[in-house]
């Protein structure tokens, strides 16, 4: 009969078909992309030479195009970026669209695949929803399991194509949110199937060991799905944290247990997930960090500077960001606790040389915290928001006096291409000024034989005076040095009531401090589209959605290419 020939032969053969023929995608753009990297750089070693010999900056620098630049200046008016409640913070046009398809082909897959009938069936049938269900499930497993693999910090994905994980991480949420979409139906089909088969409504969790088990992959799943919204993910990182690994244990545990081919497609991506957390142990846990020193500029604001060589060792890129976790310096099992699981993200503010002494109180201005011998180190600024709950305990031990220990894990984060760009403009709101401050002292301190930048553009909107005085040094640091690059900063203090501050700040830095309003996004860029007079412009953005979402799509109206700095985990 077609219906049994169905039931047990073909409901998994969607899933396998599904997961090799995504995989022959991913890995033919994959090809595509390292063709087009490798004529990138071959041009700009090419052009570097050229600059070198020349000692100059030349200003009918030729610019190539490669393939895949001509496909993103065709696709650039997709970039245009909304909000999907409950799905998606910001997704670009783009990749909405690119979604909307990939939920089609899932649905094609789910009711066609293999797409070749049994020599035994006359015609095709629509599946039952007892075989779709399975079908579906199976389906699943497939986008959970792209979804490991791309939600792992460090594996051979990235640089195969080119994406970093923070590009990739909300294709993970997508994959994850779709494949659980898809299991749902299955899930209750399967309790009220058992329901109807028991006696008694608890019945249809554990009425034989394959519902048992199935319930127990189902919860682990759950709470890893809703313990992953963005309220709690960015509010409540403690628990974000915990459940996500928990979750992912016991769903992917059970899902083993309940059906024994889930290996098939979970054990190569876990496999890869496993390694990645092998690696992030080492270095935080056997890589020493220096607490050089710390201090507290204001309510919310913490300056820490520390010595870490993964950091100082040459791999770190300005916009790279570093997990962090403090000790308290108490001793027992909540000590350990913290040392070992509690870790929030935090941006790199500066890199800096430490002065040749026996003496760690040569360190730049700041309270000395260690006495330990320092000879030609390196040192790293990480300046500390109290947003979250981990921040704010920090925050308190600071004012406390408490002795502090810290411990990274990282640099995480893209290697951005902003040296490439004639101008760089640079919207940051409040704390978002730290990635920036890295952009920008890189943009002026290379030579013109390294950078193409001869211009950069700082719009900073924060809320008064005080939240400016932590960074006041980088930005004079960045004006006083002697480079050819033109600055153009303007700083907004949005709730500084006090004029004479903001006269003060503005004689003491020479840039422009605009009082009680924020910066007009539109009119910025329109009006930095017209100095500029061309489309070599590279834009970069770090702060809350709706800010980050206003910039990106005012640079994508004037065909410039952009970046949100965002923490993705």
């Amino acid at each position: 009969m077609p219906g049994e020939l169905h039931l047990f032969t073909d409901f998994h053969k969607a899933g396998y078909l599904y997961l090799l023929c995504c995989w022959a995608a991913f890995l033919l753009y994959c090809v595509f992309y390292q063709t087009d990297q490798f004529i990138k750089i071959w041009w700009r070693r090419k052009q570097r030479r050229r600059r070198y010999y020349q000692k100059q900056y030349d200003d009918d620098d030729i610019k190539i195009k490669t393939p895949l630049d001509i496909i993103n200046n065709f696709l650039r008016p997709l970039e245009h970026t909304i909000s999907i409640p409950y799905v998606a913070t910001m997704i670009s046009l783009k990749h909405f669209i690119s979604m909307t398809l990939f939920c089609i082909i899932n649905i094609i897959f789910c009711y066609f695949a293999p797409f070749k009938l049994h020599p035994e069936v006359e015609r095709y049938e629509v599946p039952i929803y007892g075989i779709l269900d399975r079908r579906m499930a199976y389906v699943c497993m497939a986008n959970w399991s792209f979804a490991i693999a791309l939600g792992t910090r460090n594996s051979i994905i990235t640089s195969m194509c080119g994406m970093t994980f923070e590009q990739l991480i909300p294709f993970h949420r997508w994959l994850a949110r779709l494949g659980m979409a898809e299991t749902t139906l299955h899930i209750f089909y399967r309790w009220w199937e058992g329901y109807v088969m028991g006696s008694k409504w608890y019945d249809s969790f554990m009425i034989t060991e394959e519902y048992f088990s199935g319930t127990v992959s189902t919860i682990g799943y759950f709470i890893l799905y809703f313990t992953a919204f963005d309220i709690i993910r960015r509010n409540y990182f403690r628990i974000f944290y915990y459940s996500h690994i928990i979750g992912f244990i016991i769903g992917t545990g059970g899902a083993m247990w309940h059906e024994w081919s889930c290996i098939y497609f979970f054990y190569p991506t876990c496999i890869l997930w496993v390694l990645d957390r092998i690696l992030r142990s080492y270095k935080s846990w056997c890589e020493p960090c220096e607490l050089i020193s710390v201090e507290q500029y204001n309510e919310k604001i913490v300056h820490a500077k520390v010595a870490y060589r993964p950091l100082t060792d040459g791999s770190f890129r300005p916009g790279q960001y570093v997990f962090v976790a403090y000790l308290n310096g108490k001793k027992g099992w909540k000590n350990w606790f913290e040392r070992h699981a509690e870790w929030y993200p935090m941006t790199i503010s500066d890199i800096f040389v430490l002065n040749k002494d026996t003496s760690a109180s040569t360190a730049p201005s700041s309270s000395t915290l260690s006495s330990q011998t320092i000879e030609q180190k390196c040192g790293a600024s990480i300046h500390i928001k109290a947003l979250g709950d981990g921040t704010r305990q920090l925050m308190e031990h600071v004012r406390d006096g408490s002795k502090i220990q810290l411990r990274l894990d990282g640099p995480y984060g893209p290697r951005l291409r902003y040296l490439d760009y004639r101008t760089v403009v640079l919207f940051a709101l409040g704390i978002g000024i730290t990635p920036a401050l890295t952009v920008l002292k890189d943009c002026v301190e290379n030579p013109v034989q390294k950078s193409c930048v001869r211009r950069v553009y700082l719009i900073w909107s924060s809320t008064n005076a005080e939240e400016i005085q932590p960074f006041v040094d980088y930005i004079l640091h960045c004006i006083n040095y002697p480079s050819s690059v033109q600055l153009d900063i303007t700083i907004h203090l949005t709730r500084e009531k006090d004029k004479l501050k903001c006269i003060e700040l503005s004689e003491i830095l020479g840039c422009t401090i605009i009082q009680g309003e924020r910066p007009n996004i539109p009119d910025r860029i329109d009006q930095i589209a017209y100095d500029v007079d061309d489309r070599n412009v590279w834009v970069h953005t770090c702060g809350t959605v709706p800010f980050m979402t206003n910039v990106i799509n005012e640079a994508t109206k004037h065909q410039f290419d952009f970046h949100h700095e965002t923490f993705e985990f």
